[in-house]
Order: C-alpha cells, then structure tokens, then sequence
C-alpha cells in the first residue's frame, strides 16, 4: 500500500507542478477601455542580456493581448521597467504521514456442505476486508527557493524631464523547489497578468502550472 500511495503521489507532483505566487499591485492607470503605448527599457545592470529579452517579451505578449501598444520610446506614454531574482535557497524540514493497514473492517465466509449418510463435511473460504489509514509519520527536508519579478511603469513625458512618476508597480513572489528562475518565470508572468491592472493596493495569491 504505501509503494502505491508513493507511485500515485509521484505521478501527480511531476505531471502538475504548480507555481504560488503573491502578487501586490499599486497603480493609478485609466480603465482597461483605454490602453497605454508603451516602450520597453532595460536596466543598466540587463543591457544586453539575452535572460531579460526572454522575460521582457513574456511581459510585451501579455501586454499587447490586452490592447496596449509598443511605440518608439519618444511616442510612449509609458516606458515598462522589468526586474528579477532568485535567492540561493534555505532548507525546509517537513513531516508526512505514513499509509498502512490498521485493522480488519469485515469479514465473510463462503463454502459448500457434502453430506453422505449421516455424516456431512464443510468446505470454505473467509475474506477479509482490510482498512487502511495513517500509521506513523515521517520527515523530510527540501531547498525552497524564492523568486521575484517586479514590473514598473513610468511616465515617459516626466521621465524626459528628470522626474520619476510611476503609473504601476507590481511585484510577484514565488517559493518553490524550481532553482530555474527561467523554469517559473512564465508562470509568475502569467499570474501577475490574470487580473490585470488589477484593483490598487491589493494583494493576491494565484497559482498557475508550470510549462514543460
């Protein structure tokens, strides 16, 4: 029984990984009716990393599904501002139940009388029915790693003249065993944009599957 239970909990964590995220988000953009052009921008520490152009198109796909539109930098309304990270991991002791026999639920007996003369003989099977439950407890430990993505948009026409006015900022936070920032990061991308801009000053828990 618990080899089965192993080989079924196994199956379900390899073919389904899911990826938790808490998103918090503050922003003073218009109604979705009325979408932004936008141009994208790296950080001076991303120029010309190949790891931000992948993430930075998962954010101009999501974007441009929602009916905002990429223009040059000097037709923007906005210039979106992307970062990201993983922590090097720390080490997680959990416990797990143990499944096994515990008992007896019923038992019934079948079999055949063959009577000659006076004299009878019985021939017969009994069946029991066992029940299974938790019958101890184990432990085990795991790497948990967390990873970030923050996403701001600033006002390009205050951004030309020296100032830094944010219309949005949201920052994604995942924990999980993945060590490939790359790996979530689609997912963390497509949690952040599930209600998107989403209602200021909140903060919300999504969980999306990992791509393979």
């Amino acid at each position: 029984m618990r080899a089965i239970v192993a080989v079924l909990i196994t199956m379900l964590v390899s073919g389904c990984m899911v990826v938790r995220s808490d998103i918090s988000v503050f922003h003073d953009l218009p109604p979705t009716t009325q979408p932004l052009k936008y141009a994208t921008l790296p950080l001076k520490s991303q120029e010309g990393s190949l790891e931000h152009k992948s993430y930075e198109q998962l954010v101009k796909t999501e974007l441009n599904k929602r009916g905002y539109v990429e223009t040059p930098v000097a037709e923007a309304d906005v210039i979106v501002f992307l970062d990201y990270g993983i922590d090097t991991g720390r080490e997680v002791v959990s416990s797990y139940p143990i499944i096994g026999q515990t008992g007896t639920s019923s038992s019934y007996t079948t079999g055949t009388i063959t009577s000659y003369g006076g004299y009878a003989t019985y021939s017969g099977t009994t069946y029991n029915t066992p029940t299974y439950g938790v019958v101890g407890t184990g432990t085990r430990s795991d790497t948990v790693y967390t990873r970030f993505l923050r996403l701001d948009f600033v006002d390009r026409a205050e951004l030309a003249a020296g100032k830094v006015k944010k219309r949005y900022e949201a920052k994604v936070v995942s924990a999980g065993s993945s060590s490939q920032l790359a790996a979530v990061m689609p997912a963390m991308v497509k949690a952040l944009f599930e209600d998107f801009p989403g209602k200021s000053g909140t903060t919300r828990r999504v969980n999306v599957p990992m791509q393979r």
